[in-house]
């Protein structure tokens, strides 16, 4: 059995065996010391999560840790370990992985030094292991303490020998343990059979040019045309020991075992010094095959290639294979098949790199059947026969232009012209060495696979089958045609670890901070693994700006991604590594393809137009917005109402007749499906910013969330500036928010399916200069709308946001966009405050006048609740008085209020808010969303819904849907009202509740404000509509603290109805005689079918009790 392990639940039998205080521990949530070490793990990427770690505080300069996994036996010729690492600090040491067979530890992988604040991915090779062995992770200390290690997330891949089967398909061979393996994999010197069946009897069976280097150079020859001093030397693994060459042969595969391989060798050797070695010579052969193992490690690595030969002078050399990026620890296998109509040999060149220390080295190369050896080893001749060379017309340009070679007429462009992204030539060639645009059509644009492992990138024609079975997108996106154009696509390739496919750009020029590279891609599979962008530096340095995982569709889907400012050449790497199903190998329905690849606003001299760019009311077309392409669907642009008839708009905002966006939340959306739309990227803002205005409709019974993100160029993460979530009602509301940053940046909507009722829509959008006009609205959310904090009270209330840090108290998400991300101010009442403890918060000054309401939204929940009392501080009645005081548990919900503000012609008045810390810990209170208007309030518990829901609120969380604002008929024929009671007509709103959505005896709540009993009783009357043959229950529950407190959260039922009542509007009224404050809800149990709408209209709450009881 192979270990992995995540470490969440315990060690998975890794063990330390550390001698001293220097040891692997399993750890989370930190190390102690600061600045070094993780602060989350890599599995969850929490604070909660599990790594294991050394702790450099504990240890002495060059103390050493052992973590040692179980014993593991037999590992395939393929078997892959890929673990995490974190290596952050001043005084990073070393961290090493060997392989221990018996008492002799093989060195697998090591790195030094601080590598930054993040985890960061390691693949070991590991090979054929015919014994029983196991994996050991060594930290060495450095002189500091700010050299914390951890590792997490240990997995070994395509470790297990393979299983035998009883017959072989016909391109297979078939092992002496049954096994099955290609044709191409026998006597390569590698055991893919497990018992070596496949390596026996080689020269028996014709193999010839076969050299392990284990007894020399075999056939392989040293060139003349090497630089002087450089040369491919033989050496053992033993003497290279990760340092000045690998430490195990492939052959051996062991440092246990003498084994030998060859490796580019020097003194004194620079950048662009070669060395070759070249093979026996070979007769004309139809279709040869070289196989071969290579090592390439080390930053700054040179240029490893194989080329055909056919005259001594190298002159005419046909490249083969080229590598020129480091492979890692570990040997990689390659198979090049060529076909050559005269002699030749085959010969292995390397280019030094810049990079110091960087190694290469060959192993193991042998050549297929079809390959026809010259027995002789006959003299290639010394240089092609003389041919008349073909004259090349000169050039009309002049030295500083460039011929635009392939125009009808001659076009010179100027030089500074050439490879800067903008194509001048008719033809596009002044950029199709760099970074023209690439539809693959005609061929690769200078892209280039640069794979070593198992996958590897290839040009593919649409609808046509690869010779490993998988057939692709049955269209290419420049056509769009079946079987017709062309793309870049993920296929088996012919190396041994399951690696990733890379596929490399041509060097592109230095770019402007707004440069984006826009693909097309296609990730369609259940098992499809992932695709990431990185822009690679010419030192070899790596970030990745861009990756999806999992499949987004049988589709071809558009993507831009933000490249930003390089002040070097640089290259795009698109890199693929499928996910793996359990034959350990992608099916044939895994598709992951590339095509029309193009560089926008790259130009270093680009600028970006001035705000206002982007002003949209969607009438002609998109404006310049971008359609998300990694999220799971598009939005549209449409005009009239959505084509679900229970959500979304029936018109525009603009006209009411002209377009808007939305995005189609019925079938085959899913909840939690997202589409995002952006800007392209836009320049400063200004010391003063822009006002971003929009107009949204978010109507249904299932809608989900819209958010707007702030987006900066530079791969940072994202920020939440604005959101909404659930119904707020069949109307278009306007949003607006003030945006201050220097930075280039994008802005990001984005909506989240909630239900198949959950049509979210968005208009007018504008981008205005300076800040945004103030609003009667304070709702916390970009700041504490210049709320003051008094200075003579006990403690301060705070701004925050999710729950508090109190358990079983405070809200969990805020009122304005019901959601943990929202923003509120709460009082927070664990220690050190003391019971009795006050805060207080003072508004800014509001003018004098009449007729005054305060409105606002409280949370109060927890054993401990004290008192939230509210002040209208005015010199007209004196320093304040008070307005509203609410004291104890009121419930996990956000509960409203009202008040009217004594009148006051003389002088401003201020809003006072003080929360009065409880009993205990238990006692956090929050307020939300606060607004003083002209006019008065209207009166406690009437709602004609004609506005909004007044004081009435659905329950979160508790029930299993929303009531709805609405009018005229609801969406469900044969059942709801056509029109509402307030005013008789359409155009009137009522609320109600949508028997489509959701099951049978779905509950859905209303929940009135907490009322001040009366002495003389009360009567609350409302008027309901219950028409339809799938009619359920419509009750009504009264409710008080006492009744909450122990436990009854519903309350005592005092009305119900049930069944079909007539399509007609009728009255409740029901007396109130309680003698502590109380609120109501409504409940609505659904009905077995669609025809179960019931509607609610008209609540008024009346002084005495009721005359007549309905």
């Amino acid at each position: 059995e192979f270990v992995g392990c995540d470490f969440e639940a315990g060690s998975c039998q890794w063990e330390d065996f550390s001698q001293g205080q220097f040891v692997w521990q399993r750890d989370r949530n930190g190390t102690a010391t600061e600045n070094t070490g993780p602060s989350s793990d890599h599995t969850t990427g929490t604070e909660l999560g599990w790594y294991m770690a050394v702790e450099a505080d504990r240890g002495d300069r060059n103390s050493y840790a052992v973590l040692q996994s179980p014993g593991m036996k037999q590992a395939s010729t393929e078997c892959l370990m890929e673990f995490y690492y974190h290596m952050y600090g001043a005084g990073i040491g070393d961290l090493s992985v060997f392989l221990r067979e018996d008492s002799r530890d093989t060195l697998l992988w090591t790195l030094s030094g601080n590598k930054g604040n993040r985890w960061r991915r390691a693949v070991v090779g590991i090979g054929r292991i015919p014994r029983i062995f196991h994996i050991i992770f060594e930290a060495t200390r450095s002189y500091s303490t700010f050299g914390d290690i951890a590792i997490d997330d240990i997995s070994f891949q395509n470790c297990p020998l393979k299983d035998s089967q009883a017959t072989c398909p016909g391109d297979e061979f078939q092992c002496s343990n049954l096994v099955c393996i290609d044709m191409g994999k026998i006597c390569d010197f590698s055991d893919d059979c497990g018992d070596r069946s496949d390596e026996i009897d080689c020269g028996l069976l014709g193999y010839k040019e076969h050299c392990s280097f284990e007894n020399g150079l075999c056939s392989w020859e040293k060139s003349d045309l090497d630089t002087p001093g450089y040369e491919w030397k033989r050496q053992e693994g033993q003497i290279g020991g990760g340092v000045t060459g690998p430490p195990r042969d492939h052959t051996k595969n062991s440092a246990a075992v003498l084994g030998h391989y060859i490796i580019a060798d020097g003194q004194k050797v620079t950048t662009g010094d070669s060395t070759e070695i070249f093979s026996g010579t070979f007769l004309p052969s139809p279709a040869c095959t070289v196989r071969f193992y290579y090592y390439m490690q080390g930053e700054g690595v040179g240029q490893l290639s194989v080329k055909l030969r056919s005259f001594s002078s190298g002159e005419g050399d046909i490249g083969l294979w080229v590598r020129d990026q480091e492979v890692g620890f570990y040997w990689e296998r390659v198979e090049v098949t060529f076909s050559s109509s005269i002699k030749y040999k085959v010969v292995f060149e390397y280019i030094h790199g810049p990079g110091v220390g960087a190694q290469v080295a060959l192993d193991d190369i042998s050549f297929s059947l079809q390959c026809a050896h010259d027995v002789n080893n006959s003299e290639l001749p010394y240089s092609p026969p003389p041919t008349a060379v073909p004259s090349t017309a000169p050039s009309p340009c002049s030295v500083d232009q460039f011929f635009c070679r392939r125009s009808d007429t001659f076009i010179c462009i100027p030089m500074h012209s050439y490879c800067d992204y903008i194509v001048d030539c008719p033809m596009g060639e002044d950029e199709e060495l760099c970074a023209g645009p690439c539809t693959f059509e005609s061929g690769q644009c200078y892209w280039e696979d640069i794979s070593s492992g198992h996958y590897e990138w290839k040009r593919q024609k649409a609808g046509q089958v690869t010779e490993q079975g998988l057939d692709g997108p049955s269209t290419d996106h420049t056509t769009g045609k079946v079987n017709r154009g062309y793309y870049m696509y993920v296929q088996f390739g012919r190396g041994q670890y399951s690696t990733e496919a890379i596929l490399r750009s041509p060097l592109l020029p230095p770019s402007s901070q707004y440069c984006q590279i826009l693909f097309h891609f296609h990730l369609y599979g259940r098992d499809v693994g992932n695709l990431r962008v990185i822009v690679q530096k010419r030192d070899g340095s790596k970030t990745v700006i861009w990756s999806h995982s999992n499949s987004t569709g049988n589709q071809w889907n558009a993507e831009y991604v933000n490249v930003g400012q390089s002040l070097e050449n640089y290259w795009i790497l698109f890199s693929s590594l499928p996910r793996l199903n359990l034959n350990d190998i992608p099916t044939a329905t895994d598709d992951i393809a590339l095509d029309d690849i193009s560089f926008k606003n790259c130009e270093t001299s680009y600028q970006p137009p001035v705000l206002p760019p982007f002003n949209c009311s969607f009438e002609a077309d998109m404006c310049g917005w971008i359609q998300g392409g990694a999220d799971d669907f598009d939005w549209e642009r449409r005009s009239g109402p959505t084509e679900s008839h229970n959500t979304g708009p029936v018109g525009d905002h603009t006209t009411g007749t002209g377009n808007y966006l939305y995005i189609e939340s019925s079938m085959p959306r899913r909840e939690g499906d997202v589409a995002q739309l952006r800007t392209p990227l836009l320049g400063s803002s200004g010391l003063h910013g822009y006002c971003l205005t929009f107009w949204y409709h978010m109507f249904g019974a299932t809608v989900g969330t819209l958010r707007m993100y702030l987006q900066k160029s530079l791969h940072q993460p994202k920020t939440l500036i604005w959101q909404r979530k659930g119904t707020v009602g069949d109307e278009w509301r306007k949003a607006q928010i003030h945006v201050v940053l220097q930075d280039v940046h994008e802005i990001m909507l984005e909506a989240t399916v909630g239900g198949p009722a959950g049509d979210i829509a968005i208009d007018d959008i504008s981008f205005v200069p300076g800040t945004c006009p103030p609003s009667d609205l304070c709702d916390f959310e970009e700041n504490d709308c210049n709320w003051i904090q008094e200075t003579d009270d006990d403690y301060d209330w705070i701004r925050g946001f999710g729950g508090t840090p109190s358990a079983d108290t405070g809200p969990s998400f805020d009122h304005t966009t019901n959601t943990a991300t929202g923003h509120y101010f709460y009082l927070e009442t664990s220690s050190p405050h003391r019971p009795g403890q006050k805060a207080r918060m003072v508004s800014p000054a509001f003018p004098a006048g009449k007729n005054r309401c305060l409105q606002f939204w409280y949370h109060m929940y927890g054993v401990g609740i004290g008192t939230l009392n509210v002040y209208n501080q005015d010199e007209c009645v004196g320093n304040q008085s008070l307005i509203f005081s609410q004291t104890g548990n009121q419930g996990v919900l956000w509960r409203f209020a009202q008040t009217s503000l004594e009148e006051c012609q003389a002088s401003s008045f201020r809003i006072v808010f003080e929360g009065i810390k409880g009993a205990t810990d238990k006692g956090d209170i929050a307020i939300d969303d606060i607004l003083v208007f002209n006019g008065p309030c209207s009166p406690a518990g009437y709602c004609d819904f004609e506005t909004n829901l007044c004081g009435w609120t659905n329950i979160e969380v508790v029930d299993e849907g929303d009531w709805i604002r609405s009018r005229g008929n609801t969406p469900n024929i044969n059942t709801g009202p056509g029109i509402d009671h307030t005013t008789n007509t359409t155009k009137g709103y009522y609320v109600y509740a949508d028997s489509s959505v959701g099951s049978p005896g779905d509950r859905i709540m209303l929940v009135s404000e907490i009322f001040q009993p009366a002495v003389e009783g009360s009567c609350l009357s409302f008027w309901y509509h219950m028409y339809g043959q799938n009619i359920g229950n419509l009750s009504l529950y009264i409710n008080n603290r006492t009744l909450h407190t122990n436990g009854n959260k519903l309350g005592s039922l005092i009305w119900r109805k049930s069944g079909n009542q007539g399509n007609n509007w009728s009255e409740g009224m029901v007396t109130v005689d309680f003698w502590e404050p109380y609120w109501f809800i409504f409940v609505y149990e659904k009905g077995l079918g669609l025809m179960g709408d019931v509607a609610l209209d008209d609540i008024q709450l009346l002084l005495g009790l009721c005359s007549t009881s309905p």
